[in-house]
C-alpha cells in the first residue's frame, strides 16, 4: 500500500552555523526586506548549550493547525502545502498553539501570523535550501513511499 508524503524542508540542526542566511532570504523574498523577524522559518540557539534548531513547517500529512483554525485561513494548496491565508486569520493563535513544531510564527509589529509555503510561486524551489552554505536545510522530494 503507498501514501503520499508531501514535499518539505528538512532542517539538519546539527549543520546549522546560525548564519541566519536562510532566515534574512526568507524575509527578502516574502516581504521585501532583511528582517528575521519576518521569515518564515526560525533559527534558535540555545544560550546555555548552544544548540541549534531550525523551526520551519513540516506540511504534516494531518496538519493540526488546519483543524485549530477556527475560519479556515489555514487551508492545503494543489501541492498539499498547508497556506495561510492572511486575509482570513483573525489573528487568534489557535494555528500556532497547535503547531507540533511551533512553526507558525506571530510577527507582532505586523500584527500577523507567518509561516513557510515552500516560496510558493518560486519555481526552483524554497530559497532558504538553495541560500544554506552548510547543506542544513534540503527540500524532501514528496513522492510516495511504500507503507512497511
Amino acid at each position: 500500500m503507498f501514501h503520499s508524503i508531501r514535499s518539505r524542508v528538512r532542517a539538519i540542526d546539527e549543520l546549522c552555523r546560525d548564519c541566519q542566511a536562510c532566515a534574512l532570504a526568507c524575509s527578502l523574498l516574502h516581504e521585501g526586506q532583511c528582517h528575521l523577524g519576518l521569515a518564515r522559518l526560525r533559527v534558535v540557539k540555545r544560550l546555555d548549550s548552544g544548540k541549534i534548531t531550525i523551526r520551519i513547517c513540516q506540511h504534516c500529512e494531518e496538519p493540526a493547525c488546519l483543524d485549530a483554525c477556527p475560519t479556515d485561513a489555514m487551508w492545503l494548496d494543489e501541492r498539499g502545502v498547508v497556506i495561510l491565508d492572511d486575509a482570513n486569520c483573525i489573528r487568534c493563535g489557535s494555528c500556532a498553539a497547535a503547531c507540533p513544531y511551533d512553526a507558525i510564527f506571530y510577527c507582532e509589529a505586523e500584527d500577523r501570523y507567518l509561516k513557510c509555503d515552500l516560496c510558493a510561486g518560486r519555481e526552483s524551489g524554497p530559497l532558504c535550501t538553495t541560500i544554506c552554505p552548510v547543506g542544513a536545510l534540503v527540500l524532501t522530494d514528496g513522492g510516495r513511499k511504500e507503507e512497511t
